[in-house]
């Protein structure tokens, strides 16, 4: 296994690991959406890493076949009076195909973007976790957290 940050021309690549992802978990639509979901998403990659405010690895067989996958979002924030830092991350898309499950992939993604948001000096990272990968992020030391809340708009703009 090698993991390499991905580039630009990886954008498809991720946009399908993403899909699968969403798929595992049932929050995919159908899949007729795929192929728009896909372009979306490529175009969303694409977009972060012409910003500067996006990497994204991949872990790939010897042979070059994706194995899984992680992005870390960069994105600004206000200093308190714990951090001055104005920047913190967000790790998301940490995917690995199932049939490489249970061989060190998810760690080994983490730990290169672990890797890259301390070369960026970001505050934190944040993420939302499954009862799966739990063990993956508390091995790389990320602690839980209870005190989150969201408000999701039931039609917000660019929702299909």
């Amino acid at each position: 296994m090698r993991v390499r940050p991905a580039t630009l021309p990886d954008a498809r690549v991720l946009a399908a690991l993403r899909w699968a992802l969403f798929t595992e978990l049932g929050e995919s639509p159908s899949a007729e959406a795929a192929a728009a979901f896909e372009q979306i998403a490529a175009a969303a990659f694409v977009a972060g890493f012409e910003r500067g405010d996006c990497f994204a690895w991949l872990a790939e067989t010897d042979d070059g076949r994706p194995m899984g996958a992680v992005a870390l979002l960069s994105y600004p924030r206000l200093p308190t009076p714990e951090s001055l830092v104005d920047h913190e991350g967000y790790l998301l898309n940490v995917y690995t195909v199932p049939e490489w499950r249970g061989h060190g992939v998810a760690t080994a993604l983490v730990a290169a973007a672990v890797v890259k948001a301390r070369e960026q000096g970001l505050a934190r990272i944040r993420l939302h976790a499954t009862p799966e990968g739990r063990p993956v992020y508390a091995a790389a030391g990320f602690t839980a957290r209870d005190d989150e809340m969201e408000l999701r708009f039931t039609d917000p703009p660019g929702a299909r």
